[in-house]
């Protein structure tokens, strides 16, 4: 006799029920049970009776089929932290179904205030991306990862409203406005995203993704930093004293034309206690980079001449 048979027979005689009711069924029943709620589940949602994907498709036809196609939906095939689908995130439906669909029997994370949403998140997402959260400029201006995140309908690994950069640009408008000036990194070009100098989900400094502007810059401009035998200490403190990194109308993401940026220290430039009008009109012609070539920095000579 099969296994499967064996396990018909013992189920009839357990339940008393007649061989021509459906054994597949009472077998699934006997081997894949409802998963077990967590305790914030039940606290939110009343009694915690899990009732199932099945179940919420019943009545949110279009929301699971958009579900299944994302990569939240595809991992709950797989991932333990989402095996109860629908359910994982907006807990235990039982009480919802119970009361004909009642809205405040069941947990919506959009309805939820930003600390909240974001609680409900970390519950599974605890990557070391996302440990730095509550120290970040999202978190303290209480943006909610909803804002970025679509569960349902995203884009991609990170399931965005939009793609890497659009999302971050429908809120950093200023930003979006520099990247369209002449001077500026290759983002517009799908060269790089914001999210290679920064990280969405906390840090110091601008959401960063080093301790300092110096070590994030220096992950692509290594040949600038150093350390030099003569360093310029405008560099050595900050790139930002010079260069804006969004974009500029100035060549080299340069805040202020390379002459007028460089007289904002060296007033008193070649023995002049200022500077006239006739010699700022000089210094428009010839940049001081034509003379001073290693602006950042030189292990050969002390004004930075080559």
């Amino acid at each position: 006799m099969s296994a499967a048979a064996v396990l018909a027979v013992f189920l009839m005689a357990a339940t008393g029920t007649s061989a021509q009711e459906p054994v597949k069924e009472r077998i699934a029943d006997v081997v894949a049970p409802a998963p077990t709620p967590t305790p914030a589940q039940v606290a939110a949602n009343g009694d915690g009776k899990m009732v199932g994907q099945a179940v919420c498709a019943t009545c949110h036809e279009e929301k699971t089929a958009a579900f299944a196609k994302t990569f939240h939906g595809r991992k709950s095939l797989s991932n333990a932290k989402l095996a109860n689908a629908c359910e994982s995130c907006h807990g235990a439906g039982g009480a919802h179904v119970d009361g004909g669909g009642d809205i405040a029997k069941i947990t919506n994370p959009k309805k939820l205030d930003a600390t909240a949403a974001a609680e409900l998140c970390l519950t599974c997402h605890k990557d070391k991306a996302l440990t730095m959260w509550k120290t970040g400029a999202h978190a303290a201006n209480n943006v909610s990862c909803l804002n970025c995140h679509n569960i349902h309908e995203g884009e991609g690994r990170q399931s965005l409203t939009r793609g890497k950069t659009d999302t971050c640009l429908q809120c950093h408008k200023k930003q979006k406005a520099d990247m369209q000036l002449a001077s500026h990194h290759p983002v517009r070009e799908g060269k790089m995203t914001c999210v290679s100098c920064h990280n969405p989900h906390g840090g110091i400094d601008g959401n960063l993704k080093a301790d300092s502007s110096q070590e994030l810059c220096a992950k692509c401009h290594s040949e600038k930093v150093g350390p030099f035998a003569s360093e310029h200490p405008p560099v050595s403190d900050s790139c930002m004293n010079c260069h804006k990194p969004h974009g500029s109308s100035n060549e080299r993401l340069m805040k202020q034309p390379i002459q007028m940026l460089c007289m904002g220290c060296h007033r008193r430039a070649h023995g002049s206690a200022t500077f006239s009008t006739a010699q700022a009109t000089a210094l428009k012609r010839d940049r001081c980079i034509d003379c001073h070539h290693d602006i950042h920095g030189s292990n050969q000579h002390i004004e930075f001449a080559q």
